[in-house]
Formats: structure tokens, C-alpha cells, sequence
């Protein structure tokens, strides 16, 4: 509903509800942690719906600010049309090195628990120092991989090993939304039927890079700078079929990121932005 005072209300219950318990500042949205669906999306929401990320009409936002808010974040989706995704394989560092003793290998899918494993302890690593961290369960990504198995394959990762050990990965999953485009929400009394046809046939147009990671001791390498391009830029090309990829979410301050992404044909394509109470004088100090 386009109306500041319900809006108002709902942030005023948030903050009951919390200061009950004893946290009197607030912050998010976060569904349920920023490992998930985080921010009001606050632009690009004629760019279409995409799976595991928020969308919320125009609005939203003005009237978020309008109930005492104050942003402090702005995460970046990427879209970077498939026609682009040759250039990732041009970007001068996405060659490795002779002699970097590195090998590729895609998503084994027999054993997804073991998978998690190894994306959820490259991924900490990489993020760690990142603002609103929480690190990942390797539940977490197992439940979540194995949720989405119908429409998994092996093509959909890829891991850069070096000297026999797990190095780096880049995750893209495809945009499980497109599937039930259409249904108005329900499944009965055939859509059901069309769900198990689509997930046999259906050649997905969108899909995101979701995760990305390096090994701890190779995060502060020259190789391990290069690894995380390497890893994008061989994910793309194992997947051409989409008519767009999107590289989400990227904090508008990671600018080497940023670059990266734009250097190869990204460009911005939505914005989420998470708010908070402001922070009183005694808070900040």
C-alpha cells in the first residue's frame, strides 16, 4: 500500500518489538541475514525479478526514510548481457599465469554436501572483512543446493584448484522465478503440471552469480587477485545460453570489484539499500 503512515506503523511495531528485548536501534531489512535477501530495492524494478533477491515497489523507500530511517548501505546488482561475456575472457588478467600449477573443475554434483563444504570455507574467507558479515553455514548452502538440484548442473560452478587443493569458485545459479511465471501463485489445479514440464525443459534467459571465493592464504596474492577473474570469466563461458547474466550483490563501495565487473561489460541494473535508526551521540560514542 503506497501510504507513508502504514509504513510508519510497521517500522514502529519493528521497533517495539525489538526494544522489548532490549535493542533500542534498528537496521535492515535482512531475510533472514545478509547471506539472503537484504535491502529495499530502491532502483531497477522494471529490470524483472530475481531469485534470492528483494524486490519492492518505487515507493518503498521515500516512505522507509519518512518513518525516521537513514540509509547506510547500497548493495549493486550487475547485468551483463551474454553478448559481453566474451569480454570477461579478454580481461588481461583472466589468463593464469604459466606455471601457476592451477586446474579447473566444474560442480560435482553426486556429492553436494562436500561442495558446500568447500564454497562455504572459500567464501568466509573472501568476506570476512566485509561490511555486515555473518559467515555462511555449510548447511545453509547444502540445504540450498540441494533444494534447487532439478534445475542444478555441473556447469553452474567452478572451482580453481592449485597444487590439488581447492583455491577459488565462482557460483552462478539460475533464476528459479522464471518457472513459475505466470501461475499467479497458485498450483493448482494444473499449474503443477507446468512447473514438472519447465523444470525438465526450460531454457532459463537469466541467471545470477551468486558466490565467489578464494582461499585465505592466496587473498593477498598477485595470484590470488587474478583467481576470482578467472574463476567468473570460465563460468560465463560454460554458461552462454542466458540472454543476461547478474553479478549481485556488490556493496557500493567495493570499488576494485566494481571495476572489474565494468571493465568486462557490467553495468549497474538495480540498487538495494539497507537503513537504520540514526546513531544518537551516545551511541556513537
Amino acid at each position: 500500500m503506497d501510504d507513508p503512515a502504514v509504513v510508519a506503523g510497521l517500522v514502529a511495531a519493528a521497533r517495539a518489538w525489538h526494544a522489548a528485548r532490549g535493542r533500542h536501534r534498528i537496521e535492515g531489512p535482512f531475510t533472514y541475514s545478509i547471506n539472503e535477501e537484504v535491502g529495499v530495492q530502491v532502483e531497477g524494478q522494471d529490470r524483472g525479478d530475481m531469485v534470492l533477491m528483494p524486490w519492492h515497489p518505487p515507493y518503498l523507500g521515500a516512505h522507509v526514510e519518512a518513518a525516521g530511517l537513514v540509509p547506510v548501505k547500497d548493495l549493486l546488482a550487475y547485468s551483463v548481457p551474454i553478448e559481453q561475456g566474451a569480454r570477461w575472457r579478454g580481461v588481461r588478467f583472466a589468463e593464469l599465469p604459466a606455471g601457476s600449477r592451477i586446474t579447473a573443475r566444474k560442480l560435482r554434483l553426486g556429492n553436494l554436501a562436500a561442495e558446500a563444504a568447500i564454497m562455504t570455507e572459500l567464501f568466509n574467507a573472501s568476506w570476512r572483512d566485509n561490511w555486515g558479515f555473518i559467515p555462511l553455514a555449510t548447511a545453509e548452502l547444502t540445504t540450498l543446493l540441494r533444494v534447487i538440484r532439478p534445475i542444478l548442473r555441473c556447469d553452474h560452478a567452478v572451482f580453481l584448484e592449485h597444487e590439488g587443493r581447492p583455491a577459488a569458485f565462482a557460483f552462478i545459479m539460475p533464476n528459479g522465478y522464471e518457472l513459475f511465471r505466470g501461475f499467479e501463485g497458485r498450483l493448482l489445479p494444473f499449474n503443477w503440471a507446468r512447473l514438472a514440464w519447465r523444470i525438465l525443459t526450460h531454457r532459463f534467459a537469466s541467471k545470477r552469480v551468486t558466490l565467489l571465493g578464494v582461499r585465505t592464504d592466496l587473498r593477498d596474492t598477485i595470484l590470488g587477485a587474478r583467481l576470482p577473474i578467472v574463476a567468473i570469466a570460465r563460468l560465463i563461458a560454460a554458461n552462454p545460453q542466458p540472454a543476461e547474466i547478474e553479478m549481485s550483490w556488490i556493496l557500493d563501495d567495493n570499488v576494485r570489484m566494481r571495476r572489474i565487473i565494468e571493465g568486462a561489460g557490467g553495468t549497474i541494473s538495480k540498487r538495494y539499500r539497507v537503513y537504520a535508526d540514526p546513531v544518537t551521540g551516545s551511541e556513537g560514542a
